[in-house]
Formats: structure tokens, C-alpha cells, sequence
């Protein structure tokens, strides 16, 4: 019998206030002179009112947190990301990867002793890594270098070293392997 009145008295407690509410309501519009048929209808709507003002809480909602998305050098999806951003509009390099390409070559060029946004330290920047890898680092308007352009300039600053003991230009190709000779065994 205790579940019974457990049951009993949650009903209790989720009911009462709507029923009183819509009851008060309904006697006061009947006695204002509205008919009893639509007295009953206010009521409910009185009833249904505060049904649902009962179960809002007037509480704010906690804003979710945003999240950050922090890019660690050499995280898993540095590669792909910075693939997606190769190619922009045209066919040509895309503004982001541009960008940090110019971060990259402003930091491996300042390692040489060189500042490459300065006009008097040109020629000596171009001496260091080529015309075609500064245009490609120092232009700054349409249209935005291309995507060779871009890879040229990458396998200049990765050649380029970090120390000015390394060579300053990009290594030639190697020679290509001599054809094996058909006559000798595998």
C-alpha cells in the first residue's frame, strides 16, 4: 500500500496547482458573466498554462563551452590540412597555405641572419634562396603565386638548413640509376 500512496501523493504534487489555477480561473470568468461552456474552456487553457509554466525552469541555459582547436607542429592532421589549403581559386595557391609558408620562411631565412620584409637585406635574401622563392614569399596582391610556385619555394626553405653552413640553393636532381644490364642475372 505504501507504492500506492507514493503514487498517490507525486501525482498530488505535479496536479493540484494546475486543477486550483484553472478552477480559480474558470469561477472568476463565470462570475464576470461568461457562459459556463466557455468558462470551462478558459479554465482549461488557465489549467494548461499552468501545467507548463510549472515544469520551465527559470534557470539559463549554461552556454556550451567553445571548443579550440589548437594546432600542434606535426599533429596528424597538419598534412591534410594544410593540403586542403594548397589550391585556392584559379588553380593558383590558396591565401592560407601562403601564409604560413611566409611565417615558415620568415623564420628559416631570420636564421641566417635575414629579415626578409626588409628592402635593404633584397639582394641578400635573393642570394639566399633564389628570385623565384622571395617573389613567391614577398608578394603580397593578386594573383597569388602558383601552386609549383609554392612547392618550389617549400623545397628551397627545406634545403635552405638552419645554419648558414648548409647550402643556401636547392640540391640538384640526382643522376638518374643506370639501366640494369639484361645479361646479368637478378
Amino acid at each position: 500500500m505504501t507504492r500506492v500512496r507514493a503514487a498517490a501523493r507525486a501525482v498530488r504534487a505535479v496536479v493540484w496547482r494546475p486543477l486550483a489555477g484553472g478552477a480559480a480561473v474558470g469561477v472568476v470568468v463565470w462570475a464576470l458573466g461568461m457562459r459556463a461552456s466557455s468558462a470551462v474552456v478558459v479554465a482549461l487553457a488557465a489549467a494548461t498554462l499552468v501545467a507548463v509554466l510549472q515544469r520551465v525552469d527559470g534557470a539559463t541555459e549554461p552556454r556550451p563551452t567553445r571548443r579550440r582547436h589548437e594546432a600542434l607542429d606535426g599533429a596528424r592532421g597538419e598534412v591534410l590540412d594544410l593540403a586542403w589549403t594548397m589550391v585556392g581559386r584559379d588553380g593558383r595557391a590558396g591565401e592560407r597555405a601562403l601564409r604560413r609558408l611566409r611565417e615558415a620562411g620568415a623564420r628559416r631565412v631570420a636564421r641566417h641572419g635575414l629579415d626578409l620584409h626588409d628592402p635593404d637585406q633584397a639582394d641578400a635574401v635573393t642570394a639566399l634562396i633564389g628570385a623565384r622563392a622571395r617573389a613567391t614569399l614577398t608578394r603580397r596582391t593578386h594573383p597569388l603565386p602558383t601552386v609549383r610556385d609554392l612547392v618550389h619555394t617549400l623545397d628551397v626553405l627545406e634545403h635552405l638548413g638552419a645554419t648558414r653552413s648548409r647550402p643556401a640553393t636547392p640540391r640538384p636532381d640526382p643522376e638518374p640509376a643506370p639501366a640494369p644490364d639484361p645479361r646479368s642475372p637478378r
